[in-house]
């Protein structure tokens, strides 16, 4: 009956069109009714009907002559009816063999039937406009163009009735829809103007309707508005509409705003028209702006960070041949926070980003690179007896008092200097160059400068070979774990292993951290190593769980990367699930020296790790620059004694002292103290004596690969006392 290339036997397409009038069921409907009588009479038919084809059924939207509402599909006059474009006549349908046996033929006595399709717009027939008769009669080519004339009546009933329902759908969504709804004809008048557009705008609907949409336009942007809707009415294609359009639009009282828009443009009956869907951005633009200065802004001094600076300087050498960069900080800095706490630093920062911003010239930029260290481009680096006035200017304006906090602070800086095109062209490497410069600087003593030269530029060659070996080490899994035992100093019990980092090198055979790990603690790698000792760490643990070795707690040195990267408490939290570990079989260490050049907001992951169950120690503690303050604000569970107090603790009473008071502390604080480098059992004693819980170091054990470890402490976790033994012998 249907063919592939009829539009009406496309079925999939005739039922989704039929459906989207929503006639199924609904009540009569006066306009439908007096269709079927007026072709009742004018047809002189005793039943007019308006028939859908369902997809398994028909459905009288409309009858006149007849109580029927549902009949069946198969063997009936209107599903052959849509299989064709022109009106199906049946002048005695008892001898049709299509029709012979159909319900209204065999139960209802019909016999002639004229049905002309109901045809969308879009070619789809979805039923029939139909008249049967009880008795035989021929129709004539005037009955079916009647017909025909009378379902396209039908069709635009439909059409009528389904544009009428989604107006009284969307208009109330239109009127209390918080963006600007608006709609112009073809010359730009409005012609709807909902309460979304009033609030936004300040003009009244009535205001507003058929006016010129150029009202809320910008002055300076009205000469090409009316331009625009000519061009599109005169028929020519927009590459404005269906994409978003950030633009500025005009208030009532006279203000600029900036707005989302979004453009529809259609042609019907009365022409092209034009829809905009308008939303206002002020707050998302205040949001991006604030977002985008914070991005590029250090938020303590409110100069441009690391991140824009170097964008700036990449900007300066593209446009000019010669820049130079200085990179200076305060020698003494972190004694400041030592002594006086972190608000007193933060103000000393603060204080010497303005001294800088005064001393910058036009055409210079300042920036804080981190911590204590500022940055600043000057605008031409080709004159290198005015760079060292420079430098020696600013070395005098950092060398003044500063009045902070109460506090009359006289500190010392010390200045690195980079030139460009002279000894580096890009962004990177000048900064390279000026940090090694800086380096320099305060190797010599601090409050000097230093401009980097030939000598450092070997030194930078060789880090640079160090570098790349050691990215091929970690793709070439040259590095390896080894693990020192933790004994607690009271019973003698195994309580933990620290994992220490190896490289294991094709030449120079196995390297202790010593020689490495100052070079790939500032290596990109340093990320991903710290993450893969942190895996490696807690694989091996859970192997040694299996194994039978329990009670033990695994330490894992960080690197700063891993804290500076934000994903340190993912990382812990997942890498302990793979393993099956629990937050208490983890220590993670971290230098205090490490932790005092973070910025707060950094720590917060160590804070948050801690607070779930996962130990924090201050490795080194002693050595570095705030060790008691930090003890109040720091979340630790731990404090390892530096190797240096422990090595005089027998004989130096000083030494012994200081282990006391840290024991103390610790034990106030409800903190563990752990000595390392322990290598003699009268030190052991002596650490025990002064309240340490743990110890470790070469007198319980070296560290050793992990199988190594597991075959040592498996049966016996005092094993070491073989240790103690050798190390006697």
């Amino acid at each position: 009956m249907f063919h592939d290339d009829d539009t009406g036997g496309d079925e999939t397409g005739r039922l989704a069109a039929l459906h989207r009038y929503d006639l199924f069921g609904s009540p009569p409907e006066p306009d439908f009714d007096k269709m079927t009588a007026l072709g009742a009479e004018l047809f002189e038919a005793p039943i007019c009907a308006i028939v859908l084809v369902a997809e398994d059924h028909l459905w009288l939207k409309s009858h006149h002559g007849t109580d029927l509402t549902i009949l069946a599909k198969a063997k009936s006059f209107c599903s052959e009816a849509i299989g064709d474009s022109a009106p199906l006549l049946v002048a005695d349908a008892t001898t049709d063999p299509r029709f012979a046996h159909s319900e209204l033929v065999q139960l209802a006595g019909i016999r002639a039937y004229a049905g002309a399709p109901l045809t969308t717009a879009d070619g789809h027939r979805i039923g029939t406009f139909c008249v049967l008769d009880t008795i035989t009669r021929q129709f004539t080519p005037q009955h079916a163009a009647m017909l025909t004339r009378m379902a396209g009546i039908v069709v635009d009933l439909f059409e009528r009735r389904y544009g009428d329902r989604v107006s009284e759908i969307l208009a109330p969504f239109a009127q209390g829809a918080h963006m600007a709804l608006i709609t112009t004809d073809a010359a730009g008048r409005v012609s709807f103007w909902n309460v979304g557009a009033e609030e936004m705008f300040g003009y009244s609907r009535a205001e507003m309707t058929g006016q010129d949409m150029a009202r809320i336009v910008p002055p300076r942007f009205r000469g090409s508005h009316p331009d625009g809707f000519a061009r599109v009415a005169a028929g020519a294609e927009s590459n404005l509409a269906g994409r978003p359009l950030e633009l500025m639009a005009l208030r009532s009282d006279g203000s600029e705003f900036p707005i989302e828009l979004f453009l529809t443009i259609w042609r019907g009956p009365l022409g092209v028209g034009f829809g905009a869907q308008i939303q206002d951005i002020s707050e998302r633009r205040s949001r991006e702006e604030q977002l985008e200065y914070r991005a590029n802004h250090d938020p303590l001094t409110g100069l441009l960070n690391r991140t824009a600076f170097k964008a700036c300087v990449s900007a300066h050498l593209r446009k000019n041949a010669s820049a130079a960069v200085i990179v200076f900080d305060l020698d003494g800095f972190k004694t400041v926070n030592d002594d006086l706490g972190h608000a007193t630093g933060d103000a000393l920062l603060q204080a010497l980003a303005l001294r800088t911003l005064a001393f910058t010239q036009e055409g210079e930029v300042v920036a804080r690179l981190g911590g204590d260290e500022f940055a600043l481009l000057l605008a031409d680096g080709s004159e290198l007896g005015a760079i060292r006035e420079r430098a020696k200017t600013l070395l005098e304006l950092i060398n003044r008092p500063f009045a902070v906090n109460g506090y009359q602070l006289k500190l010392a800086g010390s200045v690195g200097i980079a030139i460009a095109p002279l000894q580096a062209r890009d962004t990177e490497a000048l900064l390279i160059r000026a940090d090694l410069a800086l380096f320099k600087a305060k190797n010599d003593g601090g409050s000097r400068y230093r401009i980097f030269d030939t000598g450092m530029e070997k030194q930078l060659a060789a880090t640079r070979v160090f570098q790349d070996e050691l990215r091929h080490a970690f793709a070439k899994q040259q590095f390896e774990l080894h693990f020192q035992p933790q004994v607690s100093l009271a019973d003698g019990r195994l309580v933990g292993a620290e994992a220490l980092l190896r490289w294991r090198h094709p030449t120079l055979g196995l390297l202790f951290p010593k020689a490495f790990l100052s070079i790939l603690e500032t290596h990109a790698l340093a990320f991903q190593t710290g993450g893969w000792v942190l895996d490696e760490a807690c694989r091996t643990l859970a192997q040694w769980r299996l194994a039978g070795l329990s009670g033990i707690r695994m330490g894992v040195n960080l690197f700063a990367a891993q804290l500076h990267a934000g994903m340190l408490v993912e990382t812990v939290e997942t890498t302990l699930a793979r393993h099956g570990l629990a937050p208490a079989d983890l220590e993670l260490e971290i230098t205090e020296t490490i932790a005092l050049r973070q910025d707060r907001r950094e720590l917060d992951p160590l804070r948050t790790l801690h607070m779930r169950g996962v130990g924090i120690a201050f490795d080194d503690f002693g050595t570095g620059f705030a060790s008691l303050s930090a003890l109040k604000t720091f979340p630790l569970s731990r404090l390892k004694i530096d190797r240096s107090f422990v090595q005089d603790v027998v004989s130096d009473a000083h030494s012994q002292a200081i282990i006391k008071g840290v024991a103390t502390i610790g034990r106030n604080l409800g903190i563990n103290v752990i000595a390392e480098g322990i290598e003699t059992r009268a030190q052991a004693e002596a650490l025990r004596e002064a309240g340490c819980d743990a110890g470790q170091g070469f007198l319980y054990g070296r560290g050793v690969p992990a199988d190594a470890f597991l075959a040592r402490y498996l049966d016996n976790p005092r094993s070491y006392a073989r240790a103690l033994d050798e190390a006697e012998a």
